[in-house]
């Protein structure tokens, strides 16, 4: 008898060393309870894209270098515009103007000179047809100086998405639980407390490389990954 009490011990012991549980007698309430984490993930394909763009431009003062980029960055917003992106989906995301420096001499770092002025203009775009990114980007590109910094693919609305991912965490939850109660000769009774840990995705941020005018830009969404965890305290028989 003593053997095989050691070895039903040995398994509990092996199995919680593997999974995040917890097993613990409830003094207060004289209920033996057993704490399990799952984790359920769903893939799906995203349906949206938010597109950076920035305008820099150059000018011997602030104002000149302000003026400068403020009609190429109406320019750009005209282009983003016609290219069918709507209006409310524009967004001002920087605005900067900094001071740029020379030194007369290569090696003396105390000697700075005010040569001229930087302005910056920084816009995200929502493209809700994913299959225009690649158009949107060569027109942007091959219409003026502008940088695009990188493509975020992301779901509109992930609520299915996500509780689909709570209801396999729970269930991931579940089958540890009835893993360890099963070797440790209970049954599960109940549930004393579900805590919902952060529910999230694995969005995909890509940056650009410039296309040549006769070749049209490549953009592959691929998939996201709609992740959720939860913590359970079980009760178990006594």
């Amino acid at each position: 008898m003593k053997i095989k009490h050691f070895i039903k011990l040995l398994i509990v012991s092996l199995i919680v060393f593997y999974v995040p549980l917890a097993y613990a007698e409830t003094t207060d309430s004289n209920l033996s309870t057993l704490n399990v984490g799952g984790r359920g993930e769903v893939k799906a394909k995203p349906d949206i894209a938010y597109l950076s763009f920035a305008v820099t431009r150059k000018g011997k003062t602030a104002s000149e270098a302000a003026s400068l980029n403020a009609s190429a960055a109406q320019k750009l917003i005209d282009t983003l515009l016609r290219s069918g992106i709507a209006e409310k989906d524009l967004q001002t995301t920087n605005i900067s103007i900094s001071p740029v420096y020379k030194r007369d001499q290569p090696n003396d770092y105390n000697d700075y000179k005010v040569i001229g002025y930087e302005a910056n203009n920084s816009i995200r775009a929502t493209i809700r047809k994913i299959s225009d990114v690649g158009k949107i980007i060569d027109i942007v590109v091959f219409t003026g100086d502008y940088t695009v910094g990188g493509v975020n693919f992301d779901i509109d609305n992930d609520d299915n998405f996500e509780a689909e991912a709570l209801k396999s965490a729970v269930s991931d939850a579940k089958r540890k639980a009835d893993i360890v109660a099963s070797a440790a000769g209970k049954t599960i009774t109940g549930i004393q407390t579900i805590t919902v840990g952060s529910v999230g995705g694995e969005r995909f941020y890509g940056g650009y490389a410039a296309a040549s005018a006769d070749i049209s830009t490549p953009v592959q969404p691929g998939e996201l990954t709609v992740s959720s965890s939860v913590t359970i305290d079980y009760i178990l028989s006594k």
